[in-house]
């Protein structure tokens, strides 16, 4: 039982390359949110105003903050988006159907990685 899950683990590991959610895994989703031009709308910083921002109605998504999170921000929900885009209620943002699945899922670790941090951020202010 103990090596069936060992394979089971190595197999997860080898397949997202880093085990989501650790500093390595939201690093290399970051770098691949800038290379693939996500920064163009979304930001630098991933808060929904980078230099396309201004020419969208709604604006894009700022992934510190789940209220601007319109088609969802669980993982399937951003995965769909990234993948075959979003093209209703007046937003035009762009499938990247190129973009590897596992690159994909990288992608996805960091901009959980930004919803987990605006969460413990806020918590801290209810606190106060």
């Amino acid at each position: 039982m103990v090596r069936f899950l060992s394979l089971l683990f190595f197999l997860f590991w080898s397949i997202t390359g880093a085990v989501a959610g650790t500093p390595a895994a939201v690093e290399k989703g970051r770098q691949l949110y800038l290379s693939y031009g996500c920064a163009l709308c979304h930001g630098w910083d991933a808060r929904g105003d980078g230099i396309n921002a201004q020419k969208f109605v709604p604006p894009p998504t700022d992934f510190y903050d789940l209220k601007t999170y319109h088609h969802g921000s669980d993982w399937d929900s951003m995965r769909r988006s990234i993948e075959y885009g979003i093209k209703e209620d007046s937003s035009i943002m762009p499938a990247f159907e190129h973009v590897p699945p596992k690159q994909v899922n990288q992608i996805i670790t960091y901009l959980q990685s930004l919803q987990a941090s605006a969460s413990v951020r806020h918590e801290g202010q209810k606190k106060k």
